[in-house]
């Protein structure tokens, strides 16, 4: 499509000055709070300590293991511990999850740019989206390889009268790349392109044979990252596959806009998707053709994604941010009435600025439940055991999570924490064996059903278990009280938090 008919076309200088504000506004929640409130990132960061420690440490070197392997989640393991020698730790955290934003938005913006030749405020639109509900689980190596994936699709359409030579390299090495950053998010870049040849071949009225001919081109540049994952990925064929209610599927593509307060996100998202279907059906703004094809093909993924898949949790709740940042990549304002104009994209700041104002508000007040809590583990000896306790219940993205608060004892203390994830398929860090097996003895759900939820006590090969800990802390959703019970000592508590010394037998 022609990039000057667009009303809100900019120059270069311009639309870069907007990104830049907005993104440095995006910037301040992860900049201001000292401890992220994203469900899953303490535990990475502590991944992140062992990888960039464990050559210093006897602690470390004790507990954990690395082996590296050609595993497809390793974008945070192979960017953040070589930051972490420029900078501090926590900076060098804070760094990754400010380039994940970064790529989202840039990824949306210079999609667009490809699509229709002009740079434009319309792509900043994908700044709405940047505060997902991904966000918050802390799935930050596939944000990451989602961003990327954005790039290189961008990259792909480009290159398109550039040579096929030229292209199936380029696709090819950025596959690979993003095999190795996260799965999920090179398959998505694969629909991306096979959608994108699908609609190409539907363009020309290309014969069936012609057709499936386009479609295996564009499929060459996944075959070497196949390769790996089928020939060298430790347990690529394993895991369980589960579906959630296909009804879900409606109520998830909310996890857009699904942060802290309901009724507020209800609301935003309600006037949001009002606003741009109404957009549309007025023809104030439309889609760039070529692009129906392929946001059919993520639609269908999206359907046909099962909740569980493999050793993803939660797969089909990661794409919804990606068909919206693809929906707004994909389109253009097209109505040339300044004021209607004006009014639109005042209201979409507006709303950005609303929404970033609660999610930093939510986080300001996290930041301060966590900073006391930190003095407990600040207090454990260098080296300590610490066994962790909570119910499934917990397992919940909420202001302030607590469940993998406990690995953070590992980057303050180099301390040994179970709950550790370092799982073969997943991550180059690995428990010791003989730490590995005493993790598997005591679960966190056994630890938490036998002092606090009522159910039988502990036998004798856990209570043998317990024994080779030093401390237990026990995190809950809501406030809980535990009992007083042999052999744990009351050091720390707190509403959510309590820690406990384990008492040697004499």
């Amino acid at each position: 499509m022609d990039g000057a008919a667009d009303p809100l076309r900019l120059s270069f200088r311009r639309f870069a000055a907007l990104f830049a504000a907005l993104f440095a506004a995006a910037a301040l929640p992860v900049l201001l709070c000292d401890t992220l409130p994203l469900f899953d990132y303490p535990n990475h960061l502590a991944r992140m300590h062992v990888l960039a420690a464990w050559a210093q440490s006897e602690p470390l070197q004790r507990y954990y293991e690395i082996a590296w392997r050609p595993l497809p989640n390793l974008a945070m393991d192979l960017v953040v511990p070589p930051l972490a020698r420029l900078m501090p730790l926590a900076w060098a955290g804070k760094a990754f999850v400010l380039c994940a934003l970064l790529l989202l938005a840039a990824g949306a913006a210079a999609l667009h740019r490809v699509l229709f030749g002009s740079w434009s405020a319309w792509p900043c639109l994908a700044f709405l989206l940047l505060y997902s509900r991904a966000l918050l689980w802390g799935f930050l190596n596939y944000l990451f390889g989602l961003g990327l994936g954005l790039l290189a699709f961008a990259l792909w359409l480009a290159l398109a009268r550039r040579g096929a030579a030229l292209r199936l390299a380029v696709g090819t090495a950025l596959a690979l790349v993003l095999f190795f950053a996260h799965l999920l998010a090179c398959g998505l870049y694969a629909v991306l392109i096979m959608g994108n040849a699908a609609g190409v071949a539907w363009r020309r009225r290309a014969a069936p044979r012609s057709a499936a001919a386009e479609l295996l081109v564009a499929g060459v540049p996944f075959l070497p990252a196949l390769g790996v994952l089928l020939l060298l990925t430790p347990g690529s064929a394993g895991g369980a596959i589960a579906y959630g209610n296909v009804l879900r599927k409606f109520d998830l593509l909310f996890s857009v806009f699904d942060n802290y307060s309901r009724p507020f996100d209800i609301v935003c998202f309600a006037l949001a998707v009002g606003a741009i279907a109404g957009a549309f059906w007025r023809r104030w703004v439309r889609l760039e053709p070529s692009m129906a094809p392929v946001l059919t093909a993520l639609a269908a993924v999206y359907i046909a994604m099962p909740s569980q898949l493999a050793t993803a949790s939660g797969a089909d709740h990661r794409i919804p941010v990606l068909l919206g940042l693809v929906l707004i990549a994909s389109s253009r304002w097209a109505a040339s009435r300044r004021r209607l104009e004006r009014v639109f994209l005042g209201a979409a700041l507006a709303m950005f600025l609303l929404r970033l104002g609660a999610v930093g508000a939510s986080w300001e007040a996290s930041d301060r439940a966590y900073a006391r809590l930190l003095p407990a583990l600040d207090g454990l000896p260098v080296g300590s055991r610490l066994a962790v306790a909570f119910d499934a219940g917990a397992i919940n993205s909420q202001p302030t999570p607590l469940v993998h608060f406990p690995t953070l004892a590992i980057v303050r203390r180099d301390a040994f924490v179970p709950t550790l994830f370092a799982f073969p398929t997943q991550q180059p860090v690995a428990l010791a064996p003989r730490w590995r097996a005493l993790a598997d003895r005591l679960p966190p759900e056994r630890l938490w059903s036998a002092f606090v939820g009522g159910g039988p006590p502990l036998d004798a090969a856990e209570r043998a278990a317990l024994a080779q800990y030093d401390h237990v802390v026990f995190v809950g959703r809501t406030a809980f009280a535990v009992p007083a019970a042999a052999p744990l000592v009351p050091d720390f508590s707190a509403p959510r938090f309590a820690l406990f010394a384990v008492a040697r037998p004499p």
